[in-house]
Parts: structure tokens; sequence; C-alpha cells
């Protein structure tokens, strides 16, 4: 593979700074925008919900400038505004195609203790009944954070008969995903074919992002010569070839941890050998149309946890530098390696990402350029890219990002 020119950043708010890239230039956006969940008390995520669709549309109206004809978009968004998200895209004249349920373990719940809560509102002073470790105080943990489990806190019994009603009651769910709206542009022709030939987009590389190296679609029956098979519409296909590389892309994307679990619970199960054999029966199917034929059993014939239909995005050592836990102090952070953005996103799901969208060769865009995982994961993929980002403390670890990778 060649390796594509270095990714560009520009410096900025990204409705100023996306005006300089020309119509119809780009591949694909691939970006993480403000949840609009004033995250960590950060100011560029402050809005009213109606703000915050408005200024969705916005920004995508520009995405939408740029982007070849059937470009696709893919938006990270909160589980509370994805909602207004998703909307302001459409509004910007997006097709919604899909989204992507991006699945971990990490998050901590932002949950007010009701019990607590009644036994204060009463003046009422909690007993002490022990001692507890970890994190207690309902902070948020951002996606790729973990709660310190280095502090110990009281743990308190209910002073009233209220408290203790209401004992064992809270006010949020443990976040562990977070939804990904995937857009696209509409066609510049009347059909996908016609489109990719004539602009290189459109469509979605499912054999880049499959999932896994085994298991892939397999139509054909095994020690027969059959080659159709029976579609929904009842019409006689060529049944499809066995593809290498793995299952095919699901919109769910799981964290090595979550994919611990979810085996756990399905334990190990096996897929279908793929079967074929002539019935000779008269009435095989509807009518008697189809006596005779090859019957085909669809199956992968292999075995393991249920993870396995969905992409795993591990965490290795390189990307470790760039998930954070607790905002530390300017003081106490180094130049670059220290934390300045609070919601960083793992390179390997970004690189799995930029594949599904970004045809060969292809460009991809980062309104929200934040610490440069978009960036990073484009330029390891072949792909050309430029970001934007407007805060000026991120601009260094944008610039790491680039330097250990173009070096």
């Amino acid at each position: 593979m060649i390796a594509p020119l270095p990714p560009l950043l520009l410096r900025g708010d990204c409705l100023v700074e996306l005006a300089r890239i020309p119509d119809g230039s780009v591949d694909s956006v691939v970006c993480d925008p403000p949840y609009g969940l004033e995250f960590m008390g950060k100011a560029w995520d402050k809005y009213t919900p109606l703000d915050f669709e408005l200024w969705c549309a916005k920004w995508a109206a520009e995405c939408y400038r740029i982007l070849k004809p059937g470009g696709h978009l893919l938006a990270f968004g909160g589980s509370r505004t994805w909602h207004r998200l998703a909307a302001g895209i459409e509004d910007a004249g997006f097709e919604i195609r899909d989204s992507i349920a991006w699945l971990y373990s990490q998050g901590f719940p932002k949950s007010m203790n009701v019990s607590k809560a009644i036994d204060k509102a009463a003046g009422a002073q909690r007993e002490v009944v022990g001692r507890l470790r970890g994190a207690h105080n309902g902070s948020v943990v951002g996606l790729g954070e973990a709660p310190s489990m280095a502090s110990e806190y009281d743990a308190t019994a209910a002073a009233t008969d209220a408290a203790r009603e209401w004992e064992g009651w809270g006010t949020a769910l443990k976040p562990a995903f977070e939804p990904v709206v995937v857009a696209r542009k509409p066609l510049g022709e009347k059909t996908v074919a016609a489109n990719v030939l004539a602009h290189g987009t459109g469509a979605l590389s499912i054999d880049a992002t499959r999932i896994g190296t085994e298991g892939g679609t397999r139509a054909i029956p095994r020690g027969t010569t059959g080659k159709t098979r029976m579609s929904t519409n009842f019409a006689m296909q060529e049944a499809d070839t066995v593809a290498a590389g793995g299952r095919w892309p699901a919109n769910v994307v799981l964290d090595e941890s979550q994919a611990v679990a979810l085996d756990e619970q399905s334990g190990t199960t096996k897929s279908k050998r793929v079967t074929g054999r002539r019935t000779g029966k008269a009435d095989a199917t509807s009518y008697g149309a189809f006596a005779g034929q090859d019957e085909v059993t669809m199956g992968h014939d292999d075995m393991g946890g249920a993870s396995r239909f969905f992409y795993v995005a591990p965490i290795d050592e390189l990307e470790e530098r760039f998930i954070y836990g607790a905002k530390a102090p300017k003081s106490e952070r180094p130049v670059v390696d220290g934390v300045a953005h609070p919601t960083v996103k793992s390179l390997k799901v970004m690189r799995w990402l930029c594949r599904l969208v970004t045809p060969p060769g292809g460009v991809v865009v980062d309104p929200f350029a934040g610490s440069g995982t978009t960036l990073e994961a484009a330029y390891l993929e072949g792909f050309e890219s430029i970001g934007v980002e407007m805060t000026p403390e991120y601009w260094p670890l944008i610039a790491a990002r680039i330097e250990r990778v173009t070096r």
C-alpha cells in the first residue's frame, strides 16, 4: 500500500473551516461531535435540545456539500440526544440508512441515590455501617475510561422510614453503548451501481469490514453440483459463493469485555454445516414449480461464543496513551501525552468505520478532530484525511498522533 498524504488539520470552527473544502470533493465523513450533554462541564458540549438539533443540521449541511454523491456520514451520538443528532443530519438532506451500536463496559452511571437524597432533605444524619472502596460519587466516566478504585468511602444506612422505603433506587442506568448514525448523501445517479462507477461512493465496503477471519457467507452445498437457491420472492438465483475472511459485518460493535460477557451468557454454539441434496419431490415447492431442485442448507460450519457474530475492538498498548481516566490538572500532565480531551474513541473502532464507508484511496473528513483518532485511523487504512478542531489545547494531541504514524 502506498502511504497516503499526511492528515491535514484545519484549526478553527468547523462551520468556518469546512467552507474551505470544495463541493463534492470528499468520500466520507467519520466523526464524534459533541453530544449536547455538557460533558465534564465543557462549554462546547452545552446546548438546549432544539439548539443542538439545529446546530447539527448546520454542520451536517456543510458535510453534505463537500461529500460526493452517495458519500456516507458516520456520527457518534449520546444515548439521550442522538435522536436530535439524527434529525439534524436528516434535515440537512441526508438519508438515514442505519445505526451502529458500540457496546462497551467501562461506563459509570451518573445516578443519584434517592434514599440519601431523602435523608439529606430531611436533615437526618445517616449511620456509618462500614467502609467501601471504589468510585461512589456518581460522576460520569467517559468512553474508554474507568473509575478509580483507590478511594474509600463510608457505607451508610438509611436514617428515616421514607429513606428506607426508597433504598436501592437511583436515577440513571450504567452507560454501556454509544450509537453511530449511518447516513448517506443521496445518489447522483439512478442506481447504486451507476453511482459507484461515476463517483466511487454509495456502497459499504463489506469485505473490508467482515467479522473475524472465518465463517463467511456460504450457500453452495458441499459435494453437490447445485448452483441455485430459493430466494424470498420464489425466483431461482445463483447461489452465494463462499466468502473468505469472516462474517457479514453487523451493526453492533463490542469491546473485549463485552464480548467476554456475551460469550459467558451464550455458551458455545455451533453453526450448521452447509449441505445440499436433490429432493426429487414433485411438490417440493409451491405448485411443484421447483420440483427436483437442490435444497440448500445455509450455514457457516463453525462454533464458538455469540461474540463471533460481531466486530470486537480490543485496546492495544499503543492506544492506551490516548484512552484516559479522570482528568488531571495541567501541572500534572506531560505536554503531549497528558489528557486534554475527555471523549477519546478507540483507534480500532475508528479504523473499522473508516474502512466501512471509504473507497480505496478516498478522502475522510472529521469536523470534530478532538485528539485526532479519526485522522490516525484514516492514515493507517491508506486514506487521506482532513480534520477540523477549534480547541487549541487539543492541537498538540493531534500533532502527536500524526507524527507517530508518519515519521
